[in-house]
């Protein structure tokens, strides 16, 4: 048994891919993958067909045989975001697991976004790669979404998607085609359409300067054999764009090598590409075949403490850059989240919690006011609605519907005055929620009134009580009163008194 082999799987509307990799050595082993084109079924809101859904066990059940041949007994399912709203996604969710005995695990776009920009940055720090501009675009590009990541200096700055892929343009455009005679010009200005809000969506810090551009899960486009080059420039690629757009499938297929079951989506693909290419100021364009499944491997390596990547300031970044649109006040939320991870850390032994849940406590507490931008009264529910609708970098759905439940309970409702919707929750996530909520409650209390007379805190834990020692020179007397009211919730969810005390800030 090979005790540092790892296996994913991932099942898209692509396909079927395996990795097997050495998750110490991080060599891949083996790579995968079979093709069903199920992306025609989705997008037209129609079930997978049975045929299809029998290929896929069949596949796996293949798979699965591979994996036991290397004696690898850590392995996972995934699915993907586009799969999993196939009108029949659990009946094809629940023949896998009839079938083969394994669940699979659905990924959010949010999360395949996240994994496969780990990936890159693994794979370019690894290969050594130099880069000409200080900023980078990552472009992911599938069958019914795209996604735009862009970093500078390695630094992540956002992350925006749209629910536009080659397969629905490939569509559409052959719908132009019957009805119109310069089906390109058209299809070009819809794609336009689509982009009309990109730059007024993008955070304030985004950067326009010359950028590279790594194009990602880009099938025909990838295909491309042009003397064998991963990197194309600006000049270049419009090179290739005018070869292609008036091109037959038979020159095509024959000059660059593109299998006929993928040149409908090569004019779709091209012409999305180069207009994401050009909002992006994208001087140069590489080509790069890292995908989900590479940044899963890594996700995997980090947990078994393999190896050690620190990327979950994309999701913190993200969660501030949301915060920023809505107008947080910012030095109110960076002293509840300073206080809210100082409690969280100093009360360990009493709620369990691990490091997931604690940037779980972190998003919640940089966006528990964003609700504040719609209306102050009752803040709190627009801040839960505004988090289920946000598209946060590295999380699940089910991370954001803890995010959205926690800041809901952050003020003064609390779960038990709200059980209609708390009682639905499975339990586990119940109590996390709650454990949170309660930490979170705190936290707010100790700069109620946005004046910041509280500068730091200690937390001393008692067998019958928590003290929480604040150390200001101000009158903190309504402090006092509203930590009093807010600490309830938390002496219900752990059982334990709680007690603000005040020091003078000269004690060291």
């Amino acid at each position: 048994m090979k005790s540092h082999y790892f296996g994913t799987m991932m099942v898209s509307v692509q396909g079927i891919d395996l990795l097997i990799i050495d998750l110490k050595k991080f060599e891949t082993i083996e790579r995968v993958h079979k093709s069903i084109a199920i992306g025609d079924d989705i997008y037209h809101d129609t079930p997978v067909d049975l045929e299809d859904v029998d290929q896929i066990t069949q596949t796996i059940q293949g798979y699965l045989q591979l994996l036991n041949d290397y004696q690898i007994i850590n392995y996972q399912l995934w699915g993907s975001e586009a799969l999993a709203h196939a009108v029949n996604a659990d009946f094809i969710s629940d023949q896998i697991f009839l079938r083969t005995g394994i669940k699979i695990q659905w990924l959010s776009v949010n999360e395949e976004t996240y994994y496969q920009n780990q990936a890159i940055l693994v794979n370019l720090k690894k290969r050594h790669v130099k880069l000409k501009y200080p900023l980078i675009h990552f472009i992911n590009v599938n069958s019914g979404n795209t996604t735009i990541t862009q970093f500078n200096q390695d630094r992540f700055v956002f992350s925006t998607y749209f629910p536009l892929g080659p397969v629905r343009i490939a569509e559409d455009l052959e719908n132009l085609r019957q009805n119109v005679p310069n089906s390109v010009e058209v299809l070009n200005d819809y794609i336009d359409s689509k982009f009309a809000d990109f730059k007024r969506a993008l955070p304030t810090q985004t950067i326009s300067d010359a950028s590279d551009a790594i194009l990602l899960g880009t099938m025909p486009l990838s295909h491309i054999k042009i003397s064998k080059k991963t990197l194309l420039s600006d000049k270049e690629f419009e090179v290739l764009f005018d070869k292609i757009i008036d091109a037959s499938d038979q020159y095509i297929n024959e000059e660059f090598g593109i299998p006929e079951s993928e040149i409908p989506l090569l004019l779709p693909e091209l012409l999305l590409s180069r207009r994401i290419l050009q909002l992006t100021n994208a001087k140069r364009v590489l080509f790069s075949d890292t995908n989900v499944l590479d940044g899963l491997a890594i996700n995997e390596a980090d947990k078994l403490g393999l190896h050690k990547h620190q990327f979950t300031e994309q999701i913190v970044i993200m969660s501030e850059n949301i915060a920023n649109h809505y107008r947080v006040e910012p030095v109110h939320r960076k002293l509840v989240t300073k206080f809210a991870l100082h409690l969280f850390d100093q009360l360990k032994s009493m709620h369990g919690l691990d490091g997931h849940e604690r940037l779980l406590l972190q998003v919640a507490a940089i966006l528990h006011d964003v609700g504040a931008y719609i209306d102050t009264h009752e803040h709190y529910l627009h801040s839960d609605y505004i988090i289920r609708h946000s598209d946060i970098i590295g999380l699940s759905d089910n991370d954001c519907e803890i995010i959205a439940a926690v800041t809901r309970y952050h003020s003064t409702q609390t779960p038990g005055a709200d059980l209609s919707r708390f009682q639905k929750l499975p339990t586990e996530q119940r109590l996390l929620i709650a454990k949170l909520a309660a930490i979170l409650r705190l936290a707010d209390a100790l700069d109620d009134d946005r004046q910041q007379k509280i500068k730091r805190i200690s937390v001393s834990l008692k067998p019958n009580s928590v003290v929480v020692t604040a150390f200001s020179n101000s009158d903190l007397a309504l402090e006092n009163w509203i930590f009093t009211f807010k600490s309830r919730f938390f002496e219900e969810t752990f059982g334990l008194k709680v007690r603000l005390k005040q020091r003078s800030l000269s004690v060291k």
